[in-house]
């Protein structure tokens, strides 16, 4: 089992109560791990899926590539 996510800063974004998005970079500098590598797992089961439903929020979308 990997290391667990510090979802301080994440919580700050929750805590703003607007949709926002994040790269797997931008997850990994704010949670201190790496963000999981299959979609249905990281909207449904991972530690971000289960924070976002305590916080009232739920990960729609999940885009596997790069945006430029």
């Amino acid at each position: 089992m990997g290391k667990h996510p510090k979802f301080d800063k994440v919580d700050a974004l929750f805590e703003k109560g607007k949709d926002f998005q994040m790269t797997d970079a931008q997850y990994e500098r704010m949670t201190g791990v790496m963000l999981p590598k299959r979609k249905k797992y990281i909207m449904e089961a991972s530690a971000l899926a289960k924070r976002a439903k305590e916080k009232g929020f739920v990960i729609d979308k999940v885009q596997e590539k790069a945006v430029f």
